[in-house]
């Protein structure tokens, strides 16, 4: 593992190249994975389906998470890493518990994985990696929302966005403790936090997005006596907090709306940037 990130952060080109290629791979097939889910279903029931994607994602979680105190041990900045594991792993369930209609969701997080360990390879930083995560997060729910359910009244799914986060999330960490990690000084890091460029993409689409609304052109909940505009960030009247829709999944849960979807996205990359704060990342032999 070690030579593979040491290999990407010294070919950054050949390695941007395989991420661009494995992120689209992972986000345009949609009907065809719901496809193949569907005739899980139809063969063996919901019920088994749900089980065995929980009894997958656990036993995933599981793995991953012995390899990652194998070589966690070994890191002089472990203790940090260490509690940041479990943050991470408490969201993922939390999010599991609260933001989820069914199981099959929890595909999510192995999805975006190992696009945390590319990006972190690439970047050398936590919160570059899951910012450009939660960006190319946003592009596959633009590509749900206004291609594959353009007809269905649903909203912009900023539930799969943090979740698509988390996943990065553990990818990033799980990448950290095979690489070169050093104690550094706090200094002004906010400056290098808010100069990283998958950062600067973030804060210019929220602003963007502010300015849109502001302005008229978007809106956040379609509704017929609504004004002109280009677009909504949801087709779905206001929900209650706590809701379920049978043909989704057995579970209730909540779905973010335009105003928190964002908030928390925001919030669990600022979450991140408290790494960059503390530790520098290097590869071994860079």
């Amino acid at each position: 593992m070690t030579s593979a990130l040491s290999w990407l952060n010294r070919n950054k080109l050949w390695g941007w190249i395989l991420f661009l290629i494995y992120a689209p791979l992972v986000t345009f097939p949609h009907d065809t994975v719901q496809y193949y889910v569907n005739e899980i279903a139809i063969r063996f029931g919901h019920k088994k389906l749900y089980q065995g994607a929980a009894v997958m994602g656990v036993s995933l979680a599981a793995i991953f998470t012995l390899v990652f105190l194998l070589a966690w041990r070994k890191q002089p900045v472990r203790k940090l890493i260490g509690w940041f594991w479990l943050i991470t792993m408490f969201l993922i369930f939390a999010t599991w518990w609260g933001f989820m209609a069914n199981n099959t969701e929890i595909v999510h997080f192995p999805q975006y994985f190992p696009e945390g360990i590319l990006l972190l390879a690439l970047t050398g930083s936590a919160v570059e990696a899951v910012a450009w995560g939660v960006f190319f997060g946003g592009l596959d729910e633009c590509f749900q929302y206004w291609f594959v359910v353009k007809r269905l009244n649903v909203p912009y799914d900023f539930n799969d966005i943090f979740m698509d986060l988390l996943g990065t999330a553990a990818g990033v960490l799980f990448a950290m403790v095979f690489l070169k990690l050093e104690w550094r000084e706090a200094g002004n890091w906010w400056k290098q936090v808010l100069a990283r460029p998958g950062v600067r993409v973030i804060l210019g689409i929220v602003i963007a997005g502010i300015l849109l609304w502001a302005t008229g052109f978007m809106v956040l909940y379609e509704a017929p006596d609504a004004a002109p505009h280009w677009f909504s960030l949801s087709r779905q009247t206001k929900l209650p907090f706590w809701f379920s829709i049978g043909f989704l999944g057995p579970r209730t849960f909540h779905e973010l709306t335009p105003i928190e979807g964002p908030l928390l996205n925001l919030a669990g990359i600022a979450l991140y940037a408290l790494i960059d704060r503390r530790v520098r990342i290097t590869a071994p032999n860079a």
